[in-house]
């Protein structure tokens, strides 16, 4: 067994633990609580699900179930509100992108029962028929590709080929309605209610950076409803995945083994073991050294995506409180073109550098207040495909 890295990374996990306290007790964050019995796991956050292994105290976030669509503090006041972040300013350029396109098809969303470090409830498996073709980012999106939109860069770990982060929910929706806002296309969300200081990263009064952060009135909010179009899948526009999109296209038809790089070998959450299936293909906490590295530097998966698991989490455009299945209305019934809940925190996925290597699996899910900035979590866009 590898030790990790000390005494930074268990400082930052502190530090994070800490910070997300303080955003679960801060009237001003507009989240309100409520109790969550699904107690992650995730040695290496502070998120929540329902794994039954855990016994870290980073699972203080399974009070954090907030309707963090947004902020959502209903009473952003006109006075307060900001010029929209996401108009385009003139000054924007195209990014380069490799677009990769996912043919629609059907697929089991979730895992076995007996898959290693696996959620008790969140990860039931059910068949999923997604009807739309899509195209979903090959990397998650960088420092240099965030830029080209004219935006600020909060990333803790700077480096144009790096992925972009410290970056909320909210902010990853500005970075797609601002890309389809220049090729014409219209934009998927409605952030036209919104307050705070956009892309401002962790910042103290006396100009201190921290890693995370998730209160205070700099962090960039919005009130509901955000989005455009109820069936996220009708928008032309850029977007984020939703959580089946994620899971099938990280999947990319692999269904044999827990990754596109082999079979995981189980351990405790708190742990950092080799695991050999992930070495070639996944930035964890064995091999990363604590950092975000440049996209693209391990193997793609079988669909052409690169870093699916491992480097950073990816916001996804799914609500999602910790331990719900995803068939949560009708279980064992087969679903098509799922958007999820109404209302809740919002799912990232896909585990990140510091991740133990059991969890970097592509049916983990867990979920943030979605005005929390972190560096460990960044995005992928997608774009519906209109035949």
């Amino acid at each position: 067994m590898r030790t990790y890295p000390a005494p930074q990374r268990k400082l930052a996990l502190f530090a994070e633990l800490i910070v997300l306290l303080f955003t679960i007790g801060c009237t001003s964050c507009g989240t309100e609580s409520s109790n969550n019995d699904d107690t992650d796991t995730h040695s290496d956050t502070t998120s929540s699900d329902d794994s039954d292994d855990s016994t870290d105290t980073s699972s203080a976030s399974a009070d954090a179930d907030t309707d963090t669509d947004t902020d959502t503090d209903s009473d952003v006041d006109s006075e307060s509100e900001l010029p929209d972040a996401d108009e385009l300013t003139g000054n924007e350029t195209t990014p380069s992108i490799d677009w990769m396109t996912i043919e629609h098809g059907t697929f089991t969303f979730g895992s076995p029962a007996d898959s290693p470090c696996r959620a008790a409830t969140s990860e039931n498996e059910v068949t999923v028929t997604l009807t739309r073709s899509f195209q979903i980012a090959s990397t998650e999106i960088t420092q240099a590709q965030w830029t080209a939109l004219d935006l600020p860069n909060p990333s803790w770990s700077p480096g144009d080929n790096k992925p972009v982060t410290v970056i909320n929910f909210l902010e990853a929706l500005v970075w797609c309605n601002k890309l389809s806002r220049l090729e014409g296309l219209e934009p998927c969300y409605n952030l036209t209610a919104c307050r705070g200081d956009f892309g401002s990263g962790c910042i103290d009064g006396e100009g201190n950076h921290y890693p995370s952060c998730g209160s205070g009135g700099f962090i960039f909010m919005c009130n509901n409803p955000i989005h455009n179009y109820e069936d996220r899948y009708s928008c032309p526009g850029y977007r984020l995945p939703t959580s089946p999109e994620w899971e099938y296209a990280a999947k990319a038809g692999v269904t044999d083994t827990h990754t596109y790089g082999g079979d995981l070998v189980s351990e405790p959450i708190s742990a950092c073991n080799d695991q050999p299936s992930l070495n070639d293909i996944a930035w964890y906490c064995f091999n990363s050294d604590d950092e975000a590295h440049d996209v693209a530097q391990k193997l793609a998966n079988p669909w052409g995506l690169y870093d699916t698991l491992g480097n950073v989490y990816e916001w996804v455009d799914y609500y999602f409180s910790g331990g719900t299945p995803l068939d949560y209305q009708n279980p064992g019934v087969p679903m098509t073109d799922p958007v999820g809940p109404p209302e809740g925190s919002i799912e990232i996925r896909g585990s990140h550098f510091s991740s133990t290597g059991c969890l970097l699996r592509p049916t983990d899910r867990l979920y943030f207040p979605g005005i929390y900035r972190s560096q460990i979590i960044g995005f992928r866009p997608v774009r519906t495909i209109f035949e």
